[in-house]
């Protein structure tokens, strides 16, 4: 966690903080857009919500079978559950990372083992996580979000599934194959192909 990104949350928890939800247009079957053209690479788009006070993403999951919210941080290196929900996810006990790794001046870092993990449906190759005490920063993260924020996502899951952001509209694009680029039949991406990102009735 950098400090700077801790510095805004905590501002932004002392507003009246709303999370922004535009109707996200996807068009994967109109030729001449950026859906349509990572579609063909075999992209799926996985819908965000906007923190209006801050401009963060936020990221609906499931962790091991339920339900989760975590923030989107480019900056973070790994993804991170907060300490106080690792248990509500089945997590085991988590074991320390080498050299004690604390996770930008909040804590001591651990690592828990997970079974599955999944953004707007799409299975995540990602078989441990971060566990640490994000503290006030969780607090903080609550009313930018309208209820609990569980942790973040990091560059460990982006880089693997070569994720593309789209941050006006604000889209998150993931492949899902283990292979980049992972072409799909263009009928998949036509007329009639899909209309809506992954899981997008869960982004509301």
């Amino acid at each position: 966690m950098r400090p700077a990104f801790a510095a805004v949350l905590l501002a932004a928890a002392c507003d009246a903080a709303t999370v922004s939800q535009a109707p996200v247009e996807y068009r994967p079957g109109q030729a001449g857009t950026v859906d349509h053209a990572l579609c063909l690479l075999g992209f799926t788009a996985v819908p965000l919500r906007r923190a209006a006070a801050t401009g963060h993403h936020l990221v609906a999951a499931r962790l091991n079978g339920r339900e989760a919210l975590f923030v989107l941080d480019t900056g973070a290196n790994v993804s991170v559950i907060d300490d106080d929900h690792a248990a509500a996810f089945g997590l085991g006990e988590a074991t320390a990372m080498p050299g004690g790794a604390v996770i930008g001046g909040v804590g001591s870092a651990r690592q828990a083992r997970i079974d599955s993990l999944a953004l707007g449906g799409i299975a995540i190759r990602q078989r441990r996580i971060v566990v640490t005490d994000l503290g006030r920063l969780a607090t903080a993260m609550e009313p930018l979000a309208g209820g609990a924020v569980h942790g973040l996502i990091g560059q460990d899951v982006l880089n693997e599934h070569r994720a593309v952001i789209d941050m006006a509209r604000p889209l998150l694009y993931l492949i899902e194959a283990d292979r980049d680029p992972a072409p799909v039949a263009a009928e998949r991406c036509g007329a009639g192909g899909e209309a809506a990102p992954a899981n997008a009735s869960g982004s509301s």
